[in-house]
């Protein structure tokens, strides 16, 4: 197995739905690849979009009793195969053709970088939740050119031979939403394994993050639930101000 990409999903099924159909058409197959599915206890009508890829050769779905948050990571991160591990986002809704491709060819190029995303798309209604342009800075090595700095966990890639590496310092930590899994990552490859990180400057995705998408796909208290659940007063201020839009 080449290509492990993994997606945790609980009660965003619009998301979901859409985010299946535009990976599954992006991915080449031109390496062995596996598509491993985690619902995270979702009740809403997850099961129904997940019911046409159950017989799909490169599709694993999982299915757990209840919620356990972005901790389920966990879990996800140990049952991969593949050389690569590619996280997505259930609501990422766009990726470019050839998406395996990409990210092998960023990843051999760049062999002292751990942690590579693909670049978002911004419009006026989401930042892809990316950071301010000035928090990065272009690393040109031939054609190629990787933006060095934050990188979310969105469309994002690292080899599984670095994952265990550290794997035991990711098991014994708290993952949550004010500890997400991307950025622990990214600490722990810079940290134990001296790896950069940062974003594919010319390969964007689609992630519809933040309460217009929320409010448009019928998730926003879904959203809201999930930023009660874990604190973020900021964020539960920002997405109930869409209630009425």
């Amino acid at each position: 197995m080449k290509i492990s990409f993994i997606i945790l999903t609980w009660n965003r099924h619009k998301f979901l739905e859409k985010c299946l159909k535009n990976l599954t058409t992006a991915i080449s197959g031109s390496y062995p690849y596996e598509i491993i599915i985690m619902d995270n206890g979702s009740t809403d009508l997850t099961t129904e979009i997940l019911e046409p890829y159950k017989c799909h050769p490169h599709i694993k779905i999982i299915r757990l009793k209840k919620n356990y948050g972005i901790a389920a990571y966990k879990k996800l991160f140990c049952i991969v195969k593949g050389d690569y591990t590619i996280i997505v986002d259930d609501d990422v809704l766009g990726f470019p053709a050839g998406l395996d491709q990409i990210f092998i060819d960023y990843m051999e190029n760049y062999r002292d970088y751990g942690f590579i995303a693909l670049n978002v798309t911004q419009n006026k209604f989401t930042d892809g939740a990316k950071p301010s342009i000035d928090y990065y800075s272009d690393d040109i090595r031939k054609n190629k050119v990787i933006e060095r700095g934050p990188t979310g966990g969105w469309c994002t890639c690292f080899r599984t031979s670095d994952y265990k590496k550290i794997k035991w310092r990711i098991f014994f930590s708290k993952i949550n939403m004010k500890h997400g899994e991307d950025g622990m990552l990214c600490t722990l490859f810079q940290k134990h394994l001296k790896l950069k990180s940062g974003l594919i400057k010319d390969a964007f995705c689609f992630h519809a993050c933040g309460p217009y998408y929320a409010q448009q796909y019928g998730h926003l208290e879904r959203e809201i639930e999930k930023y009660q659940h874990s604190g973020l007063d900021n964020y539960v201020e920002l997405y109930s101000q869409y209630r009425n839009n």
